[in-house]
């Protein structure tokens, strides 16, 4: 239990790389050593704008498995930047989707209820 002006140190979270400031998540990983073009021992710190739990960690586990994906199969070296502006674009299309499941979920009731949400997920 933290004292009056401690802090409790941070929460870890189920998703890898998934770290909390404040009320905004972030994933914060370091890049594969498969990509030479990057300094070895660099970090990929990306904010994901959201404060839900839920949602940052559907992102967080879109980028782990994009980050996987590039590893394995990755023909040509990326630079940093272009690894931040990919995993950039890849975090706004699942944020837009996450919006898009949540107002269909809002439009057919209990909105609040994360199975009801899951389950929207899961069905696209």
């Amino acid at each position: 239990m933290a004292g009056k002006g401690n802090y409790p140190m941070a929460v870890r979270h189920d998703v890898q790389n998934l770290i909390r400031r404040g009320n905004i998540f972030y994933r914060r990983a370091r890049v594969p050593s498969s990509f030479t073009r990057c300094q070895p021992g660099s970090r990929l710190s990306l904010s994901l704008h959201c404060s839900d739990h839920k949602k940052a960690q559907a992102v967080g586990r879109k980028l782990n498995t994009l980050m996987a994906e590039l590893k394995m199969n990755s023909k040509e070296p990326m630079s940093k930047a272009q690894l931040q502006k990919l995993c950039e674009h890849e975090r706004d299309v699942m944020r837009l989707h996450l919006e898009d499941v949540s107002i269909a979920a809002r439009r057919n009731g209990r909105p609040a209820d994360i199975e009801v949400l899951e389950l929207h997920l899961e069905n696209g």
